[in-house]
């Protein structure tokens, strides 16, 4: 597995360093630490002075990953943090990207909405935004919804080298459908009717697609839990994690490749931006 760490140097992204001790990922892993020197208009010695700094930055989050990881590389790249990272990824063919959900360094000013949904956005390969508290990965929400993207991530979730028993709830949403607030009250208990039909349809729907993933996840050392929940899919999939006292949450994210390619989905974004946790995004073609 290939790994790469991008840090700015705040205290986010030097949570997301110590999130990494947390995973269980095996001691083969190959893991690098990238920083980017954000060109600025400068004299050629504050440049020098800037890309020092950052070349200190990575240095001191390949320290603390030496520990574990002790073939561990540090780089420093220039340009935009967005695309730097993204073609790091690609040309060393990481196997996942990890970065701190908002950081406020000097280099790459890690905010969500900006670097780090930017690399979630595009990057090919599956991002791991970490917030909160660093600790053992015991619990993880998986949301599926029956899309190519979702299964993938439940695959490469069950990839991962995760604590020995941890607990797995896998989580579908039935969005139940809308009506016009303006129809006419002669026929709004036709419409009520109709809406619960419609919902039990897709509450079936869901029910047979958590049976179908959860053949995807393999034998496990405890029980994975199911659900079905109703209501707006993104604002669910947080509430659940909340509940659940979930240590990661794992999405489907549809969106390929760089620049001006598909983005991310509403759901997938939503949960990113909200949810109090570490959030796994994967796309479709992610290593399983």
């Amino acid at each position: 597995m290939r790994i790469l760490l991008a840090t700015d140097g705040s205290e986010a992204a030097r949570a997301a360093a110590e999130w990494m001790r947390h995973f269980r990922f095996p001691a083969t892993t190959e893991v690098l630490v990238v920083t980017v020197a954000v060109p600025a208009p400068a004299t050629l010695d504050v440049a020098e002075a800037l890309q020092g700094e950052a070349r200190d930055v990575a240095e001191v989050a390949r320290r603390a990953l030496a520990e574990r990881w002790p073939e561990v590389e540090a780089r420093t790249v220039g340009g935009d943090p967005r695309t730097a990272i993204i073609q790091m990824a690609e040309e060393w063919r990481a196997d996942l990207v990890v970065l701190g959900a908002r950081g406020l360094g000097t280099f790459a000013g890690l905010l969500l909405g900006s670097v780090s949904l930017g690399v979630a956005r595009h990057a090919a390969c599956p991002v791991l935004i970490t917030r909160g508290s660093p600790r053992p990965v015991r619990t993880a929400v998986i949301a599926v919804d029956g899309s190519a993207d979702a299964l993938a991530a439940a695959r490469f979730c069950a990839w991962l080298p995760l604590d020995p028993a941890p607990r797995i709830r896998l989580l579908a949403v039935a969005e139940p459908p809308r009506f016009p607030s303006s129809a006419p009250g002669a026929i709004r208990p036709q419409l009520r009717a109709a809406s619960q039909d419609i919902l039990r349809e897709r509450t079936a729907e869901m029910e047979e697609v958590l049976r179908a993933t959860e053949g995807e996840l393999g034998a496990r050392p405890t029980p994975v839990e199911r659900a079905v929940v109703v209501g707006n899919p993104g604002e669910a999939i947080v509430q659940a994690a909340q509940t659940a006292g979930a240590d990661l949450v794992v999405v489907g994210a549809r969106g390929l490749g760089m620049f001006g390619r598909l983005l991310l989905g509403s759901v997938s974004e939503q949960v990113l931006r909200h949810a109090q946790c570490p959030v796994l995004l994967v796309k479709k073609g992610a290593h399983s």
